[in-house]
């Protein structure tokens, strides 16, 4: 698993190219998150997936994500790193979901190179994985359940759009799977929140000011 400490702002530093005056905002187990970590973090979209609360600040959402994949990859210490070839892929993949423009702007902002953007990359796509590794079992799922959500939710929803509601059995298979996914998101969660509240971790969020 990544021990690493990502020392991203004395490289960018030493280049004179770094905008972001640097502390300490988190020590999680004994590894440190630095504001460049969290600033980083949100200006490229590595933190929160889905997306940031209105009103809130993203490097907030940022600094939880990265606290959330230290306190899971501190258990999935089996957990292997990723080849040269997937951090490429990865890469990639955020160049073309960004734009090439927006993304060497955000590069040059931070005085960064595409290669010290892979601790990142390579932290995000582990945590990923040991969460579905986690909870790869199948969730099961009532009939009951879905045809109370079809009841008092999908009916509703259709109506309130000015749409006719599809008969049950062509939405079942669709409601079973999201109801699925919405316990498998919060087993997620509570999970997570369990080991945040085991780990030592120590918050300045006063750098964040």
């Amino acid at each position: 698993m990544m021990k690493r400490i990502m020392f991203l702002t004395l490289l960018a530093a030493a280049a004179g190219l770094a905008q972001t005056v640097n502390c300490l905002v988190a020590v999680v187990n004994g590894e440190i998150i630095t504001l460049l970590d969290v600033e980083v973090a949100a200006e490229f979209g590595l933190g929160r997936q889905a997306g940031v609360e209105a009103g809130r600040d993203p490097r907030l959402a940022a600094l939880d994500a990265l606290i959330d994949r230290k306190v899971v990859l501190e258990l999935a210490r089996e957990a292997r790193g990723l080849s040269g070839e997937e951090l490429d892929a990865a890469l990639t993949s955020l160049r073309r979901e960004l734009g090439d423009d927006a993304f060497a702007a955000k590069l040059a902002k931070f005085g960064l190179a595409e290669k010290d953007l892979e601790p990142f990359l390579e932290a995000r796509i582990l945590y990923e994985r040991a969460l579905a590794v986690r909870f790869s079992q199948a969730i099961p799922v009532s009939l009951t359940e879905v045809e109370r959500h079809y009841r008092d939710t999908y009916v509703p929803e259709q109506t309130r759009l000015g749409s006719a509601a599809e008969p049950i059995e062509r939405v079942a298979d669709r409601i079973e799977s999201l109801l699925r996914e919405e316990r498998r998101t919060k087993q997620t969660a509570d999970w997570v929140r369990d080991l945040r509240k085991r780990a030592d971790i120590q918050l300045k969020k006063d750098c964040l000011k």
